[in-house]
Parts: C-alpha cells; sequence; structure tokens
C-alpha cells in the first residue's frame, strides 16, 4: 500500500525504536535474560515480490543487535519467522490473504464490521493446498530451496558471530504440511547449518504435532538440535484458576516425554493469560 520508499521510511523509524541498547541492558542486568529469540524475515536475506525495497537496511539493525547482544552477554537465536508463499496462513509468516468479510453494514454496534480468517487460511510455502481434502498434491521444490538458500545466507554471514546462539529454520509450519517434507526440509537445514557453524543450536518448530510418535527419534544422534513447541493458554475458553494449573501440569508430563523420545525442548512461545 505505502510502496518500497515510504514503507521501508516508516520501518527504519520503527526499527530505530522498537528495541533499543537500553531495553537489551535492562533484559540483561535487572531481568537476567540470557538468550533472545530473534524473528526474521526470509526476505530480508532473498528479497522477493512486494519486499523487495520495503526491508532495506534491516540486518543493518540485526548486527546492531548481535553487538549489543555480545556486549550485554545475551545470545541471539534466529528464527525465521516467514516462508515464500506462507508456511501456516497466519499475517505473522509475512502475508494477509484469505480473508473473507462476513458484514458490511451493522447497525449497532455502528460501523462494526467483521471477517473470518483462520477458518480459511491457506499456507503454499510447501505446494499448492487442497483445502478439501486437506492435503497437497503437488509440492512446491523451489520455494523449498529458496528457504534453504536463505539459511545458507544467514549461516554465511553470522557463522563466526559469538553472540548468535543458533537458527530455527522455520516458525510454526502448520499442521497439514507433509510431515515427510517437513522432515526431509529439516535434514537438508541442519546440515547447512553443521557444515559452516558447528557450535549452533537447531531448533525444529512441532508444527503443531507434539508427539512422540512423529519427532521421537527424529536426528537422532545429531548434536546441539532441539524441538520447539508453542503453549498459548491464552486461546483457550475461560476457566477457573485450577482448569489452567491443571493444563500447565499436563503439559509438563507431555514435555517430560518428548525430551524422553526426542530430546531438549524449547518452549519458545507461550502465554498463561
Amino acid at each position: 500500500v505505502l510502496g518500497p520508499e515510504e514503507g521501508n521510511k516508516q520501518l527504519r523509524r520503527h526499527w530505530d525504536t522498537w528495541v533499543t541498547e537500553e531495553d537489551i541492558r535492562i533484559l540483561a542486568e535487572e531481568m537476567s535474560v540470557n538468550s533472545l529469540r530473534l524473528p526474521v524475515g526470509d526476505f530480508m536475506y532473498k528479497p522477493y515480490g512486494p519486499y523487495i525495497g520495503c526491508v532495506d537496511g534491516a540486518n543493518e539493525y540485526v548486527d546492531q543487535l548481535l553487538e549489543w547482544g555480545t556486549k550485554y552477554n545475551v545470545n541471539i537465536l534466529f528464527d525465521i519467522h516467514t516462508m515464500k508463499d506462507s508456511q501456516n496462513g497466519f499475517d505473522n509468516s509475512g502475508q494477509s490473504r484469505n480473508v473473507e468479510w462476513t458484514s458490511v453494514v451493522n447497525t449497532w454496534p455502528v460501523g462494526l464490521t467483521t471477517f473470518l480468517h483462520w477458518p480459511v487460511r491457506t499456507a503454499e510455502w510447501v505446494g499448492i493446498f487442497d483445502r478439501k481434502n486437506l492435503t497437497y498434491p503437488v509440492i512446491n521444490y523451489d520455494n523449498i530451496q529458496h528457504s534453504l538458500d536463505v539459511i545458507q545466507e544467514i549461516v554465511d554471514r553470522y557463522k563466526s558471530h559469538p553472540a548468535v546462539l543458533g537458527l530455527e529454520p522455520v516458525n510454526e509450519p502448520w499442521e497439514f504440511t507433509p510431515i515427510d517434507t517437513l522432515k526431509q526440509f529439516y535434514w537438508d537445514a541442519y546440515i547447512i547449518v553443521k557444515r559452516g557453524a558447528t557450535d549452533w543450536k537447531f531448533i525444529i518448530h512441532d508444527s503443531f504435532r507434539f508427539d512422540v510418535d512423529i519427532w521421537g527419534g527424529f536426528l537422532d544422534g545429531c548434536p546441539e538440535r532441539a524441538i520447539d513447541t508453542h503453549i498459548y493458554q491464552a486461546w483457550q475458553r475461560p476457566a477457573s484458576r485450577i482448569t489452567f494449573y491443571d493444563n500447565a501440569c499436563s503439559q509438563k508430563q507431555a514435555i517430560a516425554k518428548m525430551e524422553a523420545a526426542f530430546g531438549p525442548v524449547v518452549v519458545g512461545e507461550w502465554s498463561l493469560a
């Protein structure tokens, strides 16, 4: 909507103020935080489509954050939050498609409009999605290669930086992603990381399938890997305090089972609200 020139201007204004050195100092010295998970866009490293020009200079801010990390002993986990054509259909994957307006004119509240997003979303990073059968009849290997090329760019740029903890190759690939395709992507990404940055941690997301039958034994014997799961009690229905306590306890048991079957577990996103 803004175009690349104005879009970049607004983004730079945001980057200048959203996270500052003082924020990192407070996290490290006053809150004892020693690690940060940094979401980055694939388009920052291999620009395409509407992102060309809009995100110019983004990596300079990443470089600055890493210097602050070194200064305050905070390490940084790169999390590739977007994939070309979206890995989950969410707006946080770098796209805002798949919206159906369900009302146009309302008498009360005045001016209210509503829409659907989650029930009609789609994700085409790994291919063309068949919403009727919830499958991918055709896999888009060009998109997958694009993602691997992005990982290579990040490794080449930061492999020697002391503040980097590691890399998460894709954030929240949705549950309809073909599991064999996703696992192959993880294998290929792991090899890229370990060839260039042997000390980096390699974190995979569970694809909203935190299941030992799926992930137990995967990457077995590979060093420095962990699995990320996201726990949002915020999306549950309102309930009593004890209900949230019981849920937290059940999560603890599930995590313990996954640690035994796969290895280390990271809760990269969470909310107790």
